[in-house]
């Protein structure tokens, strides 16, 4: 990771909604601006990046605009999945369920088939879409199964952002964990 990726994960935080937003926004909106100014020049993950300082400010045409970019420029599947996951992240911030849904479901199929390693992350964010999309059983099957995989892995981070999310999706069926 850059300094300035670095920089701009840093001024990023999740919210118990379980959504991305700035810490410092003015200073997270001058660095992404400053990035932006060289995006021609920037390697995929830099791109990536910006793409996700962008939905934290809730620029989330601006987002697209850039993570398609950046998808054009993934060179491995990695980078192809975690670009989907934002792009699919940038639409659902909006309200556009329908336009988020593709991304999520795509990378998905991709992890699946050249990436096993961040099924985890896919199946993750596709289970909070489903939560927005009103679809909360959906959402806590999917999520169940990607706390089975976390718990597997032993990321005591992970396991917990799942919790979270799948305590949301019972939730909204009437039905908590412990």
């Amino acid at each position: 990771m850059s300094a300035v990726q670095h920089q701009i994960a840093e001024l990023i935080a999740t919210g118990n909604d379980g959504r991305m937003y700035a810490t410092e926004p003015e200073k997270l909106r001058r660095l992404v601006e400053s990035e932006l100014a060289r995006e021609a020049g920037l390697a995929q993950p830099e791109l990536r990046q910006v793409g996700v300082g962008l939905i934290a400010l809730g620029d989330h045409a601006r987002a697209r605009r850039v993570l398609a970019a950046a998808l054009e420029r993934a060179a491995k599947p990695g980078q192809s999945v975690a670009t989907l996951i934002n792009l699919g992240d940038a639409h659902r911030y909006a309200g556009d369920l329908a336009g988020a849904e593709p991304n999520y479901t795509l990378a998905i199929e991709t992890a699946k088939a050249d990436c096993p390693r961040m099924l985890h992350f896919a199946m993750q964010h596709y289970g909070k879409h489903l939560i927005d999309a009103r679809k909360p059983k959906l959402a806590a099957e999917v999520l169940q199964e990607v706390l089975k995989t976390r718990r597997k892995l032993g990321d005591q981070a992970l396991i917990a952002s799942t919790q979270e999310a799948l305590n949301l999706a019972r939730a909204a069926v009437g039905k908590r964990t412990v």
